[in-house]
C-alpha cells in the first residue's frame, strides 16, 4: 500500500506547475528540431531557454520543490543537449570527434555516479554544483548557439573552449572526489592535488590529440 502511495505521489508531481514548465522542453526542442530551416528556430530556443531558467525559480516561489523536479530538470537540460547536438553539429560540417569536447564533463560527472552504490556519503550533488562544472556548461550553450546560428567559426572556437573547461572542470572533480573518498594522502596537501590535477589534463590533452589531430594542430597554430 505504501509503493502504491508513493507511485500516486510520484505521479501527481508531474502536475506542478514547475514539473509541467521542466516537461514543456521536450516539445519545444522537437520544434527546434523541425523548425531548423526557419527562422522560428530562434523563438522557440529562446523558449527552452527560458524554460530552463524560470521552472526552479517557480518551484521556490510556488513552494512546489519536489524531488520528481530536482531529477527532472537536470535530466531534461541534458536531453535537451544531446538532442540539439545531434540534430545542429552535423549543419557545422565538422568531424564527429567533436563530440569529445561537448560532453567531456557530461560523460565524467555520469562516470562519478557510479560511485554514489559503493560508497554512500559519496555526493554527486556536490560534484554538479562545482564552479568550473558550472562554466562549461555556460560555454556549452554558447557552442550550442553557435550551432543554431550557424556559425562555424565561432562553433569550433567555442568547442575548443568548452574542451579546455571540462579539462579543467574534470581534474577539479578528480580532486575533489579523491578527497571525498579519503581522509587523509597526499591528493589532500595543494602539491598532491596540483599533481593530479597536471595527470588529468595531460591525460585529456593525449585522447584529443589522438582523435583530432589536425584538428588540435590547426588551433595550435592559430593561437600561435
Amino acid at each position: 500500500m505504501n509503493e502504491l502511495l508513493d507511485w500516486r505521489a510520484r505521479v501527481g508531481e508531474l502536475t506542478t506547475v514547475p514539473n509541467l514548465v521542466s516537461l514543456s522542453r521536450l516539445p519545444l526542442v522537437a520544434l527546434v528540431v523541425v523548425f531548423l530551416d526557419s527562422p522560428l528556430r530562434y523563438p522557440l530556443f529562446a523558449l527552452v531557454v527560458v524554460s530552463d531558467g524560470i521552472d526552479g525559480w517557480l518551484a521556490r516561489r510556488l513552494d512546489q520543490t519536489t524531488e520528481l523536479g530536482a531529477l527532472l530538470d537536470p535530466a531534461l537540460d541534458k536531453f535537451a543537449a544531446l538532442a540539439l547536438f545531434i540534430a545542429l553539429f552535423p549543419r557545422t560540417g565538422l568531424p564527429w570527434e567533436y563530440v569529445v569536447l561537448f560532453f567531456a564533463r557530461d560523460a565524467f560527472v555520469v562516470s562519478l555516479g557510479a560511485l554514489v552504490p559503493v560508497i554512500d556519503e559519496f555526493d554527486p550533488a556536490k560534484v554538479k554544483s562545482r564552479l568550473l562544472g558550472k562554466l562549461a556548461t555556460n560555454v556549452q550553450f554558447l557552442a550550442t548557439v553557435a550551432m543554431l546560428v550557424p556559425n562555424v567559426p565561432a562553433t569550433v572556437l567555442l568547442f575548443w573552449l568548452l574542451g579546455t573547461v571540462s579539462a579543467l572542470a574534470i581534474a577539479d572533480y578528480v580532486v575533489f572526489a579523491g578527497r571525498e573518498l579519503t581522509d587523509e594522502g597526499p591528493i589532500h596537501t595543494a602539491g598532491g592535488a596540483a599533481l593530479v590535477s597536471a595527470g588529468v589534463l595531460v591525460a585529456f590533452a593525449l585522447l584529443v590529440a589522438v582523435i583530432l589531430p589536425d584538428e588540435l594542430r590547426s588551433a595550435l597554430a592559430v593561437l600561435g
